[in-house]
């Protein structure tokens, strides 16, 4: 099984203190963990967001984990815009909303098969992705 980790989790990963359980599953499925080149784009907007004072280590960070990264992040490819597409008619059928940055993660993880690891469960349930959350 393989894992397109959300936005919230890798946020998670730059604090002192990672939450034990998310530390611990992490270790366990390094290999399977893939993340959309959405969450960078919603990491580098924080960052230029950030206080001043905190923008030097948080620069720093998201270097490393681009680095780090790179060879398991997904790409917003012209299959996976068309399946996002797809998701979006699904929803408007359904009468149900999603965010855009949400809906692209979701469209990767149901374009490559990927589950979506997440806190934020509710967010990507209108998607039908299967979903797993870390630190329940």
């Amino acid at each position: 099984m393989s894992f397109l980790i959300d936005t919230d989790l890798l946020s998670l990963l730059e604090r002192k203190q990672v939450p034990p359980k998310l530390a611990a599953w992490v270790r366990s499925h390094e290999a399977d963990i893939f993340l959309s080149v959405v969450s960078f784009a919603e990491l580098q907007f924080g960052l230029d967001q950030a206080p001043a004072t905190h923008r030097a280590s948080l620069a720093a960070w998201l270097t490393d984990i681009r680095r780090k990264l790179a060879p398991a992040t997904e790409e917003l490819t012209e299959p996976v815009l068309v399946r996002w597409k797809a998701l979006l008619a699904d929803l408007k059928i359904r009468n149900r909303t999603m965010t855009c940055e949400d809906s692209l993660i979701a469209a990767t993880a149901l374009f490559h098969g990927h589950t979506v690891a997440t806190h934020n469960k509710r967010h990507f349930e209108p998607a039908g992705v299967q979903l797993v959350d870390p630190l329940a």
